[in-house]
C-alpha cells in the first residue's frame, strides 16, 4: 500500500510542478515580450525579436467568485458543489519552436479549476515532429453526496478522486513502427456514512473511503505486409482499505428490537491485478475488401479479506460480548473478446458487411468464512458459542456470440437505405459445492441456461431538396440478450426519425424523434404460474437550432420531451396472502435551453444562456389493497447565466458574470434550494494576435 501511495504522491507532485512550470513559463514570456518591443504590449509571433526561439502565446484568468445558498445546502453540494473564493480559472500557454534545434517543436499547457472548483484539471501536450509526442492529463474531482431521501440520509461521501494519464509515442508519424509508452493512477480517498443490517435492525455506520489503482501500459503500430498491426501490453494494479466503524453507541434506525451496537469495526482489504493484451488489425485491399480485427486477452485475480469485529446487545436482550467474523477469499476471471469485421464494396452503390464478436470468460472463486459469536444473558448467565464455519466454491462460464449482416445502398445523392440482421447465441454454466466443515456437511449444484435472439435492423436516408433537407430513419426491432440470465429475453423496438434543416449557410436546425419499447415477458415457476413482466416505453421529441448571422452575433437554442412509462410486476408480501402487484413509475420531462453570443463593440462582448429541466410527473402513491405502487420525480431545475467581456487593453480583458441555480421537488421539499454565484476576472494574454 505504501509503494501505491507513494506513486500517487509523485504523479500529484508532478501536477504541482507543471502548474508552476506554466506560471514560470507565462512570467517568461512576458518578460521577453516587453523587452524585445520596448513598450508595454506584448510582441506577437509576426513582429518578435528574429533571435527568439520560440513564438509564445499564453493567457491566465483570475478572480474571484462569491457565492449565496438559500435552502438545502447539502443538495447543493451534491449537485454543482461550486465554492467562493479566489480562483484561477484558466491558465494557456503555448509554445511554437522557430528553428529544428529545439527540443521540441510545439508544446501546449493548460489548466483550469485545480484544487478549488468540483471539478479541476491540468494537460500538457509536447511534439518533436518525427520523434516523439507526450500526452499528459490530471485531473481532480471532488464528490459530494448527502441526500435525505436517499437512505434516509445515512449513505453520503465527501470524496477526492485524483486521476491522472501521461502516454508517450516515439516516431509518431512513421507508418511502419510507432512505439507507445503510457501510465495511469486513480486514487479515491474521503469520509463517509453507510448503513450495516444486524439482527433485524439497521445501524448508521461511519466510513473511509481508500481505493486506488495504477496502470502501465506499452504498444507498437506497424505495417507488416501492408497489414496495419497495433499490440498493447497492459498491467493494472488496484488496491481497496475501505473501512467501516461507529464512535459512540448505536441504538438502530428501529426502535422495536433490542439490538444494539457498542462497538463495531469492519476492515475488507482488496488486491488486484489485471493482465491483459490486445491485438488489433486492419487491412484494405484496392479500395474493394476491408477487414478489421480485435482480439483481447485479459487475466484478472483479486485477493480479498473480511474482519468484523462488533459488541452490544441482540434483540432479546442478551448481551453480545464479541461477534468476529473472518473471511479470506480469492477469485480470478481469464476473459477472450474478439471482433472480426468484413467489408466488401460490390460497386461505388453497394455495399455488405458482416461483423462477427465472441466474449469468453470463467469466473472461478472461493472464501472460507468463520464466524464466532460469545453471548451471556442480560443477567451475565454465559450463552453456548455460536461457531459458523464454512467453505464455498463457485464456477460460471460464459459464452457468447453474436453476427451482424448488414447491406447499404447508395442508391443516389438523394436517397440510400440499409438493411441486416442480428444473432447471438449464449451459454451460461453455474456449479458451486458448498462446505460446512463444523458439521462436515456438503452440497453442490449444476444448473446452465442457454439464450439466442434475433433483431432485424434497417434505415433510410431521404434528402427531398439537397443539401438543404435531410431525413433519416432508423428500425431496429427483434430480442436482446438480458443480463440476468435466468429471465427472458427482451423484445425491443427501437425507431428513430431525425430531420436536419439548412436552409441557409449560417442556419441548421433539427427535429428529432425517438421511440423505444423494451418488454420482458416471462412467467413465474409457481403452482399454478402466472405471468410476471416488466414493460418500459419511452418516446423522445428533441429539436435544435444554430444560427449564426454575423461574426459578432451567434444564437443555438434546443427543446426535448422525454417521456417514460415503466410498469413491472411484483410480489406482495402485505401482512396476509401474498399477491401480484404492479410498480409503475412515470417520467414527463422537458428540457430547454438557449444561449447567445454577442459583440456590440470591437472592445464589448457579452454571453447570456437560460437552461431550464421540469419533469411534470405525479409524485409517489401506495396502495396495499391494490397491490399497486406509484411514483415519480417531479422537479424543476434552472440556470440562467450572464457574462460581460470589456478588452481594458491589448492584453487584459476584465470579465464579470452571474450565475444562479434554482432547483425544487415535490417529493421532498426540504430539498430545495436556490444559489447566487457572481463571479469577476483578469484574463492576462501575452503573444495576443487578435487586436
Amino acid at each position: 500500500m505504501k509503494r501505491t501511495n507513494r506513486f500517487s504522491n509523485l504523479s500529484l507532485l508532478f501536477g504541482a510542478l507543471l502548474m508552476c512550470l506554466m506560471a514560470v513559463s507565462i512570467a517568461t514570456a512576458q518578460s521577453e515580450a516587453v523587452s524585445t518591443s520596448g513598450t508595454s504590449t506584448a510582441s506577437t509571433p509576426a513582429d518578435s525579436d528574429s533571435d527568439s526561439n520560440f513564438d509564445v502565446r499564453s493567457s491566465i484568468e483570475f478572480g474571484v467568485r462569491g457565492k449565496k445558498i438559500e435552502g438545502d445546502v447539502n443538495k447543493y453540494r451534491s449537485d454543482l458543489n461550486y465554492g467562493a473564493g479566489v480562483r484561477i480559472f484558466d491558465s494557456t500557454l503555448q509554445l511554437e519552436a522557430k528553428n529544428k534545434d529545439m527540443p521540441f517543436d510545439s508544446l501546449l499547457v493548460t489548466g483550469s479549476g485545480w484544487n478549488a472548483d468540483p471539478n479541476g484539471f491540468a494537460r500538457i501536450s509536447m511534439e518533436k515532429f518525427g520523434w516523439y509526442r507526450f500526452d499528459s492529463s490530471l485531473r481532480r474531482l471532488s464528490y459530494y453526496n448527502n441526500l435525505p431521501n436517499l437512505a434516509d440520509g445515512e449513505h453520503t461521501r465527501n470524496t477526492k478522486r485524483n486521476l491522472g494519464d501521461f502516454d508517450l509515442t516515439l516516431l509518431p508519424q512513421n507508418e511502419k513502427l510507432k512505439l507507445r509508452f503510457g501510465y495511469s493512477f486513480n486514487k479515491q480517498t474521503g469520509p463517509g456514512t453507510t448503513t450495516f443490517d444486524y439482527d433485524r435492525d439497521e445501524f448508521p455506520i461511519l466510513a473511509n473511503f481508500d481505493s486506488n489503482a495504477n496502470d502501465l501500459r506499452l504498444g507498437a503500430d506497424a505495417k507488416i505486409f501492408g497489414i496495419d498491426v497495433s499490440f498493447t501490453e497492459s498491467y493494472r494494479r488496484f488496491e481497496d482499505r475501505t473501512s467501516l466503524r461507529i464512535d459512540e453507541l448505536q441504538l438502530g434506525n428501529n426502535p422495536s428490537p433490542n439490538a444494539s451496537l457498542g462497538t463495531f469495526s469492519r476492515y475488507m482489504p482488496e488486491d488486484g491485478t489485471v493482465w491483459s493484451s490486445q491485438l488489433n488489425l486492419h487491412k484494405n485491399i484496392a479500395n474493394r475488401f476491408e477487414f478489421t480485427g480485435r482480439m483481447l486477452y485479459s487475466d484478472s485475480r483479486v485477493d480479498f479479506r473480511f474482519k468484523d469485529l462488533l459488541t452490544g446487545t441482540d434483540r432479546s436482550g442478551n448481551t453480545i460480548n464479541l461477534d468476529e467474523t473472518n473471511v479470506e477469499g480469492q477469485t480470478k476471471r481469464p476473459q477472450f473478446l474478439g471482433d472480426f469485421g468484413v467489408s466488401f464494396f460490390v460497386n461505388d452503390w453497394v455495399s455488405i458487411s458482416n461483423t462477427f464478436s465472441s466474449n469468453n470468460y470463467r469466473i472461478t472463486g472461493a472464501n472460507q468464512l468463520l464466524q464466532a459469536v460469545t453471548r451471556t444473558t442480560a443477567g451475565g448467565t454465559p450463552l453456548p458459542q455460536s461457531v459458523t464455519n464454512t467453505a464455498i466454491y463457485r464456477f460460471v462460464n460464459f459464452k457468447r456470440i453474436t453476427n451482424t449482416l448488414e447491406a447499404d445502398f447508395d442508391v443516389h445523392r438523394n436517397f440510400s437505405f440499409y438493411a441486416g440482421y442480428r444473432y447471438s447465441k449464449r451459454q451460461v454454466d453455474l456449479n458451486g459445492i458448498d462446505r460446512n466443515l463444523v458439521s462436515s456437511s456438503v452440497s453442490d449444484f449444476a444448473e446452465d441456461d442457454q439464450n439466442s435472439t434475433n433483431t432485424f435492423i434497417g434505415g433510410v436516408k431521404v434528402a427531398p431538396v439537397y443539401k438543404k433537407w435531410t431525413i433519416y430513419a432508423d428500425l431496429e426491432k427483434g430480442e436482446s440478450d438480458n443480463v440476468f440470465t435466468r429471465l427472458s429475453n427482451y423484445n425491443t423496438t427501437n425507431f428513430r426519425l431525425r430531420n436536419i434543416f439548412r436552409p441557409t449557410q449560417d442556419l441548421t436546425a433539427n427535429l428529432t424523434f425517438q421511440f423505444k419499447n423494451n418488454d420482458n415477458p416471462s412467467r413465474t415457476d409457481t403452482v399454478p404460474p402466472t405471468d410476471f413482466f416488466a414493460d418500459t416505453k419511452a418516446k423522445i421529441l428533441s429539436a435544435s437550432l444554430n444560427w449564426n448571422p454575423a461574426a459578432e452575433f451567434s444564437l443555438n437554442g434546443g427543446f426535448s420531451h422525454n417521456r417514460v412509462d415503466n410498469e413491472t410486476a411484483v410480489i406482495f408480501p402485505a401482512g396476509g396472502p401474498t399477491g401480484q402487484g404492479f410498480s409503475r413509475y412515470q417520467m414527463r420531462t422537458n428540457s430547454f435551453n438557449i444561449d447567445a453570443w454577442f459583440k456590440p463593440h470591437k472592445y464589448v462582448s457579452g454571453f447570456a444562456a437560460y437552461r431550464i429541466v421540469k419533469d411534470n410527473s405525479y409524485g409517489e402513491f401506495f396502495s396495499a389493497a391494490d397491490f399497486l405502487i406509484e411514483s415519480g420525480y417531479p422537479m424543476s431545475f434552472q440556470s440562467p447565466e450572464a457574462r460581460f467581456t470589456v478588452r481594458v487593453t491589448d492584453n487584459i480583458d476584465w470579465n464579470v458574470g452571474y450565475q444562479y441555480y434554482k432547483y425544487s421537488e415535490q417529493v421532498n421539499a426540504a430539498q430545495r434550494y436556490s444559489a447566487h454565484l457572481p463571479y469577476t476576472s483578469l484574463r492576462i494574454y501575452f503573444g495576443r494576435t487578435d487586436r
